[in-house]
């Protein structure tokens, strides 16, 4: 009897071991590289080296300079007025390897980074879908592509969700901390802005 007592809680154990660590995997807003949801302004402007596009666009109309200097990873940020953002940060150097990225955008309010989304030329699709999945593990959800089109696909854990899709010339990913899109609506009808977490 006490045998079977002490083997019930070993695999009852050993069940809660395996829950407790698929929930921490799952736990985490997404991210993709050093460019994470819920990340600080202060933390992404150091890591990625932003700058204010004004002031860089000033600076580089000063020192006639063929481009603005807008640092090691091409970030330039202005500040917003509307429901979206009260930052946007945009870099078109940063990639994905392998694909032709159109852009990395990425908007951020009350100091914390609350969506970003990454754009690529379409013929790059299979080349995102897959850098994606080697970071993400299979998507949850597949929509079935329209006529001529490409399917969409889906990741959601607690903290935040993924969506992917393809247009006419893009390949479009998303990526959005829960509770972003309810705070939009609330900024939208004048509602108290709280944080998205």
């Amino acid at each position: 009897m006490l045998l079977r007592i002490i083997g019930c809680y070993w695999r009852l154990h050993g069940f809660l071991i395996l829950l407790a660590a698929a929930a921490g995997a799952g736990g985490e807003p997404y991210r993709f590289g050093e460019v994470a949801l819920g990340a600080s302004f202060t933390r992404l402007a150091h890591d990625l080296d932003f700058r204010d596009i004004h002031a860089a666009i000033a600076a580089q109309q000063e020192k006639k300079a063929a481009k603005p200097d807008l640092g090691r990873r091409g970030y330039g940020c202005t500040r917003r007025d509307d429901a979206y953002a009260d930052v946007t940060c945009v870099s078109h150097d940063e990639r994905i390897e392998g694909a032709g990225t159109r852009e990395f955008r990425l908007h951020f309010a009350g100091g914390i980074l609350q969506q970003f989304s990454i754009s690529a030329e379409i013929r790059y699709f299979d080349v995102v879908m897959q850098s994606l999945r080697e970071r993400h593990g299979a998507p949850q959800q597949r929509e079935p592509a329209s006529s001529g089109g490409y399917p969409s696909f889906a990741w959601r854990n607690a903290e935040s969700t993924i969506t992917a899709y393809g247009g006419k010339d893009l390949v479009f990913v998303s990526f959005e901390l829960a509770g972003y899109a309810e705070a939009v609506k609330r900024r939208q009808s004048g509602g108290p802005a709280r944080e998205c977490r």
